[in-house]
């Protein structure tokens, strides 16, 4: 059988295709039959609907020009709130979104089963699929992007929470003192590493303003500073790489994860001024003296498509 993955962002709907597995040691990227990716103006639950509906039959035409099976059952996976039974999603901000049963419009819509998951949860069940966290029983995620997302899987499941919020890492404080973060705390993990946190520290260095045309530094102009040698613009990433590795000296014990996936378009962006941080910082302040947490860390390795991937494997039978 077919089943299609969706992963809807603020402004772009990657899509895939995937067989089930060709054999039963699990899956591979040679499962995925067809990869889409493609830009949306979705605005409002009935936008929504249209647009899941417009893409599954994209999928659908190229299936059966390569003579492969029809979609059998849709994932999404989305930036979004939802409830703990996946079927009401509260609120999209993105999508403009809230507290709409999209699970139910969906499977009226198209007459196919629907499952939903945060983009968060589909990220790491792709990369535990098929990616950076295949061999492993278990996984934490930590994804800087915009802001910080995470997620934990266990056994090919992911932990949901008792209010559908479970493993919302981001949010791990790191130090009560800290900036505000976007979820109105202060000092979570997002608010010191993620990239709208980089970009408020960048505009406080010259060289990152240099860097940016328009004098509105990002992420990606501090990053150029930081590798042209510029010692403000180090501190501040140096900075995001220790925050990252306080917040996985709280989550290592609670959660004794066998791989932590690092990943978001910041972090793979900056790896190689990230991860040595991360990984100097975590060897001299270990959790659990002694105890192997976790065996490694690994950064995500399926791209765009990743929590595609995942939220199709979420809706397979």
């Amino acid at each position: 059988m077919t089943v299609a993955g969706f992963d809807i962002g603020g402004t772009k709907i990657a899509g895939v295709a995937l067989a089930a597995p060709a054999a039963p040691g699990g899956r591979t990227e040679a499962d995925v039959l067809v990869r889409t990716h493609r830009h949306h103006s979705i605005h409002g639950p009935e936008s929504l609907v249209d647009a899941v509906a417009a893409n599954v039959r994209e999928l659908d035409e190229q299936l059966a020009a390569a003579g492969h099976p029809p979609i059998a059952s849709v994932g999404l996976a989305l930036a979004a709130w939802m409830t703990r039974d996946r079927e009401t999603v509260i609120w999209a901000a993105h999508l403009g979104v809230r507290d709409a049963p999209v699970k139910a419009m969906l499977e009226q819509r198209l007459g196919l089963p629907i499952v939903l998951d945060n983009d968060a949860d589909g990220y790491l069940m792709g990369e535990d699929a098929m990616g950076a966290a295949a061999d492993a029983s278990s996984s934490i995620l930590i994804a800087l992007g915009t802001g910080v997302g995470g997620a934990y899987v266990a056994d090919g499941r992911p932990l949901i929470g008792a209010n559908g919020l479970g493993a919302e890492l981001g949010h791990v404080t790191i130090d009560e003192s800290g900036p505000r973060c976007s979820c109105d705390a202060y000092g979570c993990l997002e608010a010191f590493a993620g990239g709208n946190a980089l970009r408020r520290e960048a505009a406080g260095v010259p060289a990152a303003v240099a860097l940016a045309p328009d004098g509105v530094p990002t992420a990606e102009h501090l990053a150029g500073a930081a590798r042209a040698g510029d010692a403000a613009a180090i501190a501040v990433m140096e900075g995001a790489g220790r925050a990252v590795a306080a917040g996985l000296r709280r989550l290592l014990p609670a959660f004794d994860p066998e791989v932590v996936v690092l990943g978001g378009t910041v972090m793979l962006s900056c790896a190689d001024l990230l991860l040595p941080v991360i990984e100097a910082s975590l060897a001299e302040h270990a959790p659990l003296q002694g105890v192997p947490q976790p065996r490694r860390l690994a950064l995500a390795q399926l791209g765009g498509h990743a929590a595609a991937i995942g939220a199709a494997v979420l809706a397979a039978p």
